[in-house]
């Protein structure tokens, strides 16, 4: 059984700016939620902190693009996230904001100790300025060429079509993304460093104690200590952020990144005095266990650079700035979508607003908890999702569920029959018994997957007995019998809907009011709660997702894919200037062509005339749909090298992304190059 005095749960706040994927749902919010529950109901006490990262050059960029200031933008995404996990139902204690005056409070007071500790360096960093808006811009306020592709809108530090990390000084035609103006200039300025070389050895001491975290976080926190910490840049020139108390730098304002997870405590802070925690808020933070809850991509960050940011501040002669170092770090491999990243600029997944139109809340909660990624990356297949619904949790739960209570209530008056037990009684419940004790030893090992899994057996398991019993055959001739049947699966789909509470709450809460049974209380599950005479109600609890359901689900498309919104707002727009029906040179040079070979030919699910290509440029592959099906067979294409437009905007066709051009004669003739050549290589 767990044993911890306290916990505090966290996980990884949501930037603010828009509405979240499924991906980063089911990497930290949603796990986190699962674990909060069961703490719930084993009497732990615990609170679960989670809110929007509201900091940082993304969110100043999206509120100009709204006509918004940074905070107003902020109050309004704030508000549409907290609306929507509402409809998941997070349980969160807190649902916080990291632009907060607690924030700003304890971020200051936290930097302060640390620098009177001696942990904050002052370097010069070289940094780009436009001087038409007499102000420092940061690298993603700057656009210009990609000095490896050719990307003509690269911003300063990545390049989104080859996504090779940048540098704005590496950008070439450099530009400033808020007025257009080309003079920008790079200036040297003052910086505030966290001084991780100096902190190395305390916190490799630490974490080679962390034997309780999960292989994958112990292994990247150890890779990052054995290739050596250099001092990180916690200070940018943004005008929305905590602004940096020290003489010299107080035009400053903390990196988005330094701030955001002090968020963990301050909005514990806020919590406490909004009424949601009546103890001191300092004791979930000072005399507790720390959970966190977080992507892969965030590891490295959670197990090294925020236990830094903590241990720096310690030990502090002026302000109490001790703060508990993290127990536990669960970070979550990634979920795919039907075997692609997610991606919002070619509208590849869907955001956690829109599947709520599609399918309820608790179907969701289930099938991603299912394919949870906790050790290696998952799909999502949406033939998968129906045949888990449908099968895993409808046929195996939500069936039997009503089965049993329909039973009840048309042969014994809606009321529970009374009962002798016999071996397979007594076995069912043994069953029980084991899967209470294998649940809980899974959940303190944050392994929420298999219990999902262990819960699941004992409804197949229930399922059978129910089958072997017969009670609908036996109902008229040996009612004693059917009657004990009926009261040991009822028993068992009691403890069954309180462990599967944490997975799917609003569900289960229905079946547990069903059975007249609010006992939530995990020490409580192998007793026979429900005992004769007292009342039950038969209800449906899912609808089965029929195919024809799952059908218009996949032809859904995201109401965020910016590629759809390009399309639309070029609609009917001429994007190349000709002069006298002629295309000036300047021009033609924006078309780039590539030459790529064509590795894999399938034909379109959805239209006779078209195939869709795998194609290697090199660097990157891309996939193309082609009207060739009336002119090649497909061993006919595949290996050959053929040219491709490759910066056309992306386009769905016919259900299926194509992601480019080939150059083909108008009978539909391939145009190939003269001879092989290197893969990628531009043609001039």
């Amino acid at each position: 059984m767990f044993k911890a005095k306290r916990v505090t749960v966290t996980s990884a706040l949501p930037y603010v700016n828009g509405v979240k994927h499924l991906g980063n749902i089911v990497g930290s919010i949603l796990p986190a939620d699962v674990f909060h529950r069961f703490l719930d109901i084993m009497g732990i006490d615990n609170i679960y902190i989670c809110g929007t990262d509201e900091h940082g050059t993304a969110v100043e960029l999206a509120a100009a693009e709204e006509r918004l200031s940074p905070e107003e933008y902020s109050r309004k995404y704030h508000e549409v996230q907290k609306k929507i996990y509402e409809q998941w139902h997070f349980d969160f204690t807190f649902f916080g904001r990291t632009s907060s005056e607690n924030n700003s409070r304890i971020t200051q007071e936290l930097f302060l100790s640390a620098y009177e500790n001696g942990y904050i360096l002052a370097q010069d960093l070289v940094i780009p300025y436009c001087p038409a808006d007499k102000r420092f811009l940061p690298d993603r306020y700057v656009t210009g060429i990609c000095p490896d592709c050719g990307y003509d809108r690269a911003r300063g530090d990545q390049c989104e079509r080859c996504v090779k990390v940048l540098d704005p000084a590496d950008l070439k035609e450099p530009k400033c993304s808020l007025c257009g103006s080309a003079a920008i200039e790079f200036r040297k300025e003052k910086h505030l460093f966290l001084n991780l070389p100096m902190l190395q050895g305390r916190l490799g001491e630490w974490i080679r104690k962390q034997e309780q975290w999960p292989e994958n976080t112990r292994s990247l926190a150890l890779g990052w200590l054995k290739e050596g910490l250099k001092p990180r840049c916690i200070t940018r020139n943004l005008t929305w952020g905590i602004k940096v108390p020290l003489t010299g730098f107080e035009h400053l304002v903390f990196y988005v990144w330094y701030d955001a997870p002090i968020g963990y405590i301050s909005m514990t802070k806020d919590a406490n005095e909004a009424g949601a925690i009546n103890e001191s808020w300092k004791h979930y933070w000072k005399d507790s266990r720390i959970y966190h809850f977080l992507g892969k991509d965030n590891i490295p960050f959670h197990t090294v650079i925020w236990p830094s940011i903590i241990l720096a501040g310690r030990d502090s002669e002026q302000r109490d700035t001790n703060y508990l170092l993290p127990y536990y770090v669960a970070g979550y491999e990634y979920l795919n979508w039907e075997g692609k990243k997610f991606s919002t600029s070619q509208g590849i997944g869907l955001f956690s607003d829109e599947v709520l139109d599609l399918f309820p809340a608790d179907y969701w909660r289930f099938y991603l908890l299912s394919i949870l990624p906790e050790s290696k990356d998952s799909n999502f297949d949406w033939d998968d999702f129906r045949a888990r619904i449908n099968n895993e949790l409808i046929a195996n739960y939500g069936n039997l569920f009503y089965r049993v209570t329909y039973f009840i209530e048309k042969y014994f008056d809606g009321r529970i029959p009374q009962a002798g037990t016999g071996e397979e009684e007594d076995a069912l419940f043994a069953r029980l018994a084991r899967t209470k004790e294998e649940v809980g030893k899974l959940i303190e090992e944050v392994r929420l997957r298999e219990a999902l899994q262990s819960i699941l057996a004992l409804a197949s398991a229930t399922n059978k007995y129910f089958q072997d019993k017969k009670p609908w055959a036996v109902i008229e001739t040996d009612k004693d019998n059917a009657g004990t049947a009926l009261f040991a699966a009822v028993n068992v789909l009691r403890a069954l809907s309180v462990l599967l509470y944490p997975y799917i709450p609003e569900s289960s809460e229905r079946a547990l009011k069903a059975l007249n049974s609010g006992n939530k209380k995990f020490s409580e599950i192998g007793k026979l709660q429900l005992t004769p005479g007292e009342p039950v109600r038969a209800v449906i609890l899912f609808k089965k997702i029929e195919k024809e359901d799952i059908e218009k689900a996949k032809k859904h498309r995201s109401k965020y894919s910016k590629t759809e919104k390009k399309e639309a707002k070029e609609e009917g727009k001429e994007t190349i200037n000709l002069v006298d029906d002629m295309l000036p040179i300047e021009e033609f040079r924006k078309v780039n062509l590539r030459a790529g070979t064509i590795k894999s030919v399938r034909e379109h699910p959805n239209a006779d005339k078209l195939y869709v290509l795998d194609v290697d440029l090199g660097e990157e592959q891309r996939q193309l749909v082609a009207g060739l099906r009336q002119v090649y067979e497909k061993e006919e294409l595949a290996g050959k090298q053929i040219i491709i437009v490759t910066n056309l905007e992306q386009k769905e066709v016919r259900g299926v992304l194509s992601q480019g051009m080939l150059l083909a004669a108008e009978d539909g003739t391939i145009i190939e190059p003269a001879k092989q050549v290197r893969n990628g290589s531009r043609i001039v």
